[in-house]
């Protein structure tokens, strides 16, 4: 329960001693826009109220969409050093490669512009969630910005996790470890991957402000990711549905 989409944390809601340090240190460098500086709504740049948590969907969306671009940039960072792939548009046919090392694609214009980034969550879907599992509490949605790497290896993989733990542009904030031999895969129809939620935190979010948005990266095995076909996107659709989650 401590994972959750939170708001900026404001300075000037902070106990008096606290709020005039930040008044001193910041008075003649604010760190925000003069407008909100004159209002006296001091937002803290990458620190989290924990006592406000996002309530509106469409805040969460306008985050995403900033988010995502930038999170997307890590990620060709991260499967370069690591052998990381991502997935191929396929030919009318499914004829032709389904992934491509990232490190083959990123200096060939014709693979790169192949390369089939994740959407984000569809609406419609974002709002199922909140109704059947979220009891209508949009910070609760920590996935509307989510993408997947593609490893053919454990070595691979377990060296990317190790490429974003000390990537100082983001912040974990939470993993699931979904290929531990304790998971129990039954509440995923078999299906493992290692799923990270994190933040960007680097200046460029914070000027964009995008850096209190948390994504997710599902770092997968080629094995599994083989196995997501249209069909079997179907099928986990209405299995899901009979769940009703």
């Amino acid at each position: 329960n401590y994972c959750r989409q939170h708001q900026r944390l404001r300075a000037d809601k902070l106990p008096p001693a606290i709020r005039a340090g930040y008044i001193a240190q910041s008075a003649s460098h604010p760190p925000l826009n003069p407008l909100f500086w004159d209002l006296g709504c001091w937002f803290l740049p990458g620190r989290l109220d924990p006592n406000s948590k996002v309530s509106s969907i469409n805040q969460l969306y306008a985050g995403a969409a900033i988010a995502n671009l930038l999170i997307v940039e890590r990620l060709k960072v991260w499967a370069e050093e690591s052998g990381g792939m991502f997935l191929l548009e396929r030919n009318g046919d499914g004829s032709g490669e389904r992934f491509v090392k990232w490190s083959d694609a990123k200096d060939n214009p014709a693979l790169r512009s192949q390369v089939q980034w994740t959407r984000m969550k569809r609406h419609g879907r974002a709002i199922e969630k909140l109704l059947r599992s979220y009891h209508h509490e949009p910070d609760r949605l920590l996935d509307i910005s989510r993408n997947c790497v593609i490893f053919d290896n454990m070595v691979d993989l377990t060296n990317c996790i190790g490429k974003i733990a000390t990537d100082e542009s983001v912040r974990i904030e939470r993993l699931k470890n979904r290929l531990s031999p304790s998971y129990n895969s039954d509440e995923t129809a078999g299906y493992r991957d290692m799923c990270i939620n994190l933040r960007v935190v680097n200046k460029q979010a914070e000027t964009l402000g995008a850096e209190i948005h948390m994504c997710e990266v599902q770092l997968v095995l080629r094995k599994f990711a083989e196995l997501k076909t249209n069909e079997g996107h179907r099928r986990y659709v209405i299995a899901r549905n009979r769940r009703g989650v």
